[in-house]
């Protein structure tokens, strides 16, 4: 597991990654973090080596919605063996075969509950090994698996801080404080009377606040920051 730790950028750790799990017969493999409770899915970091026609429907219709592994590493510590049995309704079938078709047959999804409140997996897939017989080989190396999912989690943070990096709203200092004191339960009349300003100026601010979060209200902001860790409302 070494080459993780000497991997010198994105490209060559997740490569290492990738071989790592071809030595433990998986001939495919995905890392995805979303950094924090706030950021949407497709947000995550994430790395893969599944056909990029795969990549591209799964995205397009949002599959992670009904993608079982997703839910299970969402909810769930233990790791989570899956075939075309995991794949309950019409819905996650239809899904399970389109998958099968581009070399994803069964494999095993670790998830990953980081410190700061990180949910994500790592994957191998196999493309024809029977659910059976990848049970009782997976029994055996589990604890590296595991050890290994750990290591991975651990080397990528410094990948994975500059990816969150680049998605957090960029406020300026003035936004910064209307959306703290908006934590705070302060009305705009209070802030304006906070920044000594009128409240046009204050409802210009949330105005921004609003359009760079995504969202229709300025406590929905406050709530979206918080849990960005943006900021501390306290």
């Amino acid at each position: 597991m070494s080459p993780l730790w000497r991997a010198a950028d994105e490209k060559s750790w997740f490569q290492a990654l990738a071989v790592l799990g071809r030595k433990y017969g998986f001939e495919h493999t995905l890392f995805a973090v979303v950094p924090r409770p706030g950021m949407r899915f497709t947000d995550a970091y994430l790395h893969s080596n599944y056909a990029s026609s795969w990549r591209q429907t799964y995205d397009e219709r949002a599959l992670f919605r009904i993608d079982p592994t997703v839910a299970h590493c969402l909810t769930q510590t233990s790791p989570f063996v899956w075939s075309a049995s995991s794949f309950a309704d019409h819905s996650q079938q239809e899904m399970y075969e389109e998958a099968r078709h581009h070399g994803l047959c069964t494999g095993i999804a670790l998830p990953i509950h980081g410190p700061k409140q990180e949910v994500g997996m790592l994957s191998f897939v196999c493309g024809d090994q029977s659910s059976r017989s990848l049970t009782s080989q997976v029994q055996s190396y589990l604890p590296m698996l595991s050890l290994l999912r750990d290591v991975a989690f651990d080397t990528a943070q410094r990948f994975v801080e500059g990816h969150t990096e680049s998605l957090m709203p960029k406020l300026t200092p003035r936004e910064y404080e209307c959306l703290k004191w908006t934590a705070q339960g302060k009305s705009t009349w209070e802030i304006a009377k906070i920044f000594g300003c009128s409240e046009a100026t204050v409802n210009f601010h949330m105005t921004n606040i609003r359009t760079k979060f995504g969202v229709s209200s300025r406590s929905a902001a406050a709530v979206k920051a918080t849990r960005m860790g943006l900021i501390d409302p306290d």
